[in-house]
């Protein structure tokens, strides 16, 4: 057999009643995986919503519902086997561990191709703040974020910025309860239009995520925002990053988070010191980064007190 030979598998993962099978669904409907030969659909739960047989039948999917106890590395070779899919949709049940089938040997050639994430926008606050750890496990890796049934009034925005600020690369999309795309405008708590962007403690986590998104936007604009300093002998000559500790998850898990700023005299800062800092936005490659990214040219630091609330939330 073909060492390159691969077989695509679409992970699509989200909480119960969460819309996943309207979405799985719909893009079968659409012919979007007609063009393989054998298909098999894995569901991992059963919610209110069931699939069309008859649907089901016309695009030549195999369908096969599994309980966690038969979600194991035997179960997934016995239905290669008997179906020798080309193409495989799973339905995954987002109160399962993901590393379940992330760490789980797959059958030969089964390569994920696209990790979708299902969020219903009505019960993602809740879901939230009372199942923090499972909706992290459920969007940390996905390679998209679909909200569905959002409406008029929702803080898309934030919703946004919670997603991102644990998983930057993930495209997002938003869809009101007929399926259309949503636009959405982020109402910023600080004048973007200011000669200089004053950023309060408070609203840290919002720039931090603003500014990385949008570089069209802040380039060349000065801010002017409080943090604490941390340096590190990997960072460019003369430099530092000043910026706040993030809670993602709950208060054990928590990352620094922050921009490379040049500083000509950074020799005059400690480490752990909180400053403020008025710097100018530019967009460069930096290696710390791996990647081009908001890099800050500091025109003033100078010794702050603390943030009342040291924490960013998102």
């Amino acid at each position: 057999m073909d060492q390159n030979y691969e077989i695509p598998v679409f992970l699509i993962n989200g909480f119960l009643d969460g819309g996943k099978t309207t979405f799985i669904s719909e893009t079968i409907d659409q012919g979007q995986f007609d063009e393989a030969k054998n298909k098999l659909l894995i569901i991992c739960e059963e919610g209110e919503k069931e699939y069309d047989e008859d649907m089901l039948k016309k695009h030549e999917i195999s369908m096969i519902t599994l309980t966690k106890e038969e979600f194991t590395q035997e179960k997934l070779q016995e239905l290669d086997e008997k179906y020798d899919p080309w193409l495989i949709i799973i339905e995954y049940n987002g109160m399962w561990e993901k590393t379940l089938f992330d760490d789980m040997k797959k059958p030969f050639g089964w390569m994920v191709y696209q990790n979708i994430a299902i969020v219903n926008a009505e019960t993602f606050e809740l879901t939230w703040n009372n199942m923090k750890s499972l909706a992290i496990e459920t969007i940390k890796d996905a390679e998209m974020v679909i909200f569905n049934r959002c409406k008029s009034g929702m803080n898309l925005g934030s919703y946004r910025r919670s997603i991102k600020v644990l998983n930057q690369a993930a495209q997002i999309a938003f869809e009101d309860e007929s399926g259309e795309m949503v636009a959405t405008s982020e109402q910023l708590p600080y004048d973007i239009d200011a000669e200089i962007i004053e950023v309060d403690d408070s609203d840290y986590g919002i720039w931090y995520m603003d500014v990385s998104e949008r570089p069209e936007v802040y380039e060349n604009k000065i801010v002017k925002f409080k943090g604490q300093v941390y340096k590190s002998k990997k960072f460019p000559h003369k430099s530092f990053i000043p910026g706040r500790k993030a809670m993602t998850c709950c208060a054990d898990d928590t990352a620094f988070i922050g921009y490379v700023c040049i500083f000509k005299d950074s020799d005059s800062i400690t480490n752990r010191q909180w400053v403020s800092v008025e710097a100018t936005i530019k967009y460069e490659f930096q290696k710390s980064y791996g990647k081009k990214g908001p890099v800050l040219y500091a025109k003033q630091v100078v010794a702050a007190e603390p943030a009342k609330d040291e924490l960013v939330y998102f």
